[in-house]
């Protein structure tokens, strides 16, 4: 997991948010993954390749969002991390991929 030396205070006290929420959660940071500031939002933010969702603190709040994106157009669907396990944010990634990805229940494959 690799951190942004250059980030500033504020930032680095969310990162410290983020690394508390990750570590509640149970998540494998064992894996190639940043923690760093989004330039175009001010979002700091973790992400693991070891998980389909990122972590982030918006620039306003200290609160914990969850972000999954769909591949297949760039689309993102969020939701308040705050008091979710592992388990439903796990349970919440199927469920936004079920909803985007075509299945063949026949076949059991995803178009």
């Amino acid at each position: 997991m690799n951190v942004n030396p250059n980030l500033c205070n504020n930032e680095l006290r969310k990162a410290g948010l983020l690394l508390i929420k990750a570590s509640e959660l149970g998540m494998d940071l064992d894996c190639f993954g940043e923690i760093d500031m989004n330039e175009n939002t001010g979002n700091v933010y973790l992400w693991c390749e070891n998980h389909q969702f990122s972590l982030y603190i918006d620039l306003g709040s200290d609160t914990i969002w969850a972000c999954w994106t769909d591949f297949n157009n760039g689309d993102e669907v969020i939701i308040d991390a705050t008091n979710e396990s592992l388990y439903s944010l796990d349970d919440w990634v199927r469920e936004n991929m079920d909803r985007t990805q075509p299945y063949d229940q026949e076949n059991e494959v995803t178009l």
